[in-house]
Parts: C-alpha cells; structure tokens; sequence
C-alpha cells in the first residue's frame, strides 16, 4: 500500500474514535440522569437491551410500536419519547420527575442519544416469567374465586368447595397450551388432531369428567382468573359444584402467535 494511503487509512480511524467516544460517553451520561430520576420517583425499570435497539430506531424516526416490532418485542403496555436537549442532563431530569406516575406500569427501559437527540423507551414485557411459583397461584387464584361465590352474568352462584390440584389434569392443559402455540390457534378443539379437553385428560390417564377455560393474554393468575370471570359461561364452569380436581398451565407466545400469553383451566372429577 502506498504510504500516503497509510496515511489516509490512520487518519480516518484516529479521528473515528473521539466521536464515538462521545456517543459512549453521552449515552452514560444520560443513563446515569434517568436512574437518578428513577429513584427519586421510586420505581425500579431494568435497562433492557431489546428496548436500547428500540430506542435507538426510535431515534431514527420509527414509532414506537414499529420500532418494538423491529426488535420482536411483544409489551404489555409500552410508551416512548424523543426529545432535542442538546446535551442538557438537568432538563432530562426534570422532565422525567414531572411524569414520575407514568412509570408505574412499566417495568423496563431502553434508551439511544446522540448527544443532541435522545428517546427513551418505556414498557412491561407481554410474557409470564415461568420460572416463578404460577401454579400455586393459580390454584389459590381458582379457589378463592369459588369459595367467594360470583355472579356469573346474571346468575348468582354460591360459594362452592375448593379443588385438588391434579397432575393428570396439569399435563393436559400443559398440552393444550403448547399445542395452541406451536399450531398458533385459540379454542377448545385441537385443528389436527379434533381432540377436546375430555379426551386429553383421559390421554394422561384421568377417569371421570372434564371440563375446560382458557384465557389469552394475562400477565399473573390473578389476571387469568379475573377475566374468564367475566365471562359468564367461564365463570359458571368455574364456579361449577361438580368438579373436584383441577390442573392448569400457561405458556408464553412468540412473535408469530395470536396472543402473548396461554392461559389453561382443567377441571375434572374422577369417577
């Protein structure tokens, strides 16, 4: 190589750095702003790598829904701002302290700056995190409602006993849930094998009768449960004195699924 091309070749990389430095250096400084304004409001959002590349498309001019999409981020609720503070930390602060009760529902943030420009992206991811105890939860969350007693559409239902979790029942929802994924469909009956929540309990070795719910989209139990209650035929199988056994699952969507989360009630009594 010639050695005025050398030359060129170390100019270019040497005057490259400070800038992106800078951009380093901006982005700390910002991050930094925003965890201090965090603490003062007193919520606690993780920094999220997936919602860092949102807020730098953000910053390119996409929305901030198409900039999620792009990063195959499913929110439960998300939000997003993009604002010109030409490098001033102190205003960011101020700003972000006089919207302190928007960030409640959220529970992650990203962030892009170019020293001049920034966006923020705020959001509360659409999935269940498995590896916490749902199951107890759900039982507690089914059993609560039936010891309570509802009011299912216009029809007032007694309090009723508690159910026994069932493993059988447990791996039948288990495999409605996973197959409503995989095959990325909604309802009772499987489209390639036409099984229904009866035959799927006795598949796992349950003899008796069986009866099913499935909600799509709550985050928690609680939530699950809560909304087939407001449905009255969900809330009347529920709320049903005849079962005595119960099995439930639950399982994340992905990007290509209709709804983020699969929610799964089995209701059984052996014979």
């Amino acid at each position: 190589m010639p050695s005025h091309a050398r030359r060129i070749t170390l100019l270019l990389t040497l005057t490259s750095l400070p800038v992106a430095h800078a951009q380093v250096s901006a982005a700390d400084k910002l991050d930094r702003t925003v965890q201090a304004a965090f603490g003062k409001c007193g919520v606690r959002l993780t920094l999220s790598g997936p919602l860092n590349q949102a807020a730098l498309d953000q910053l390119k001019g996409y929305s901030t829904q198409d900039a999620l999409a792009r990063q195959h981020y499913r929110a439960k609720t998300a939000n997003g701002v993009r604002v010109t503070y030409n490098g001033d930390q102190q205003w960011i602060g101020r700003s972000l302290l006089e919207r302190c009760g928007s960030f409640q529902e959220f529970t992650e943030y990203g962030l892009a700056t170019d020293g001049i420009k920034a966006a923020i992206v705020f959001a509360r991811p659409a999935w269940v995190d498995l590896s916490r105890r749902w199951q107890e939860d759900f039982l507690a969350a089914t059993n609560k409602a039936r010891f309570q007693g509802q009011k299912c559409g216009g029809v007032l239902m007694n309090a009723v006993p508690p159910l026994k979790w069932d493993t059988r029942l447990e791996s039948a929802a288990a495999r409605h849930v996973r197959d409503m994924i995989t095959l990325d469909f909604r309802g009772h009956v499987n489209p390639t094998d036409h099984t229904r929540a009866q035959q799927r309990a006795e598949q796992f070795g349950f003899v008796g009768t069986a009866g099913e719910n499935i909600a799509y989209g709550p985050l928690t139990a609680q939530e699950a449960v809560k909304q087939l209650l407001t449905s009255p035929e969900h809330c009347k199988n529920m709320m049903d004195s005849h079962w005595t056994h119960f099995g439930g699952a639950v399982g994340n969507g992905t990007e290509k699924t209709i709804f983020a989360t699969y929610w799964v009630q089995v209701f059984g009594r052996s014979r």
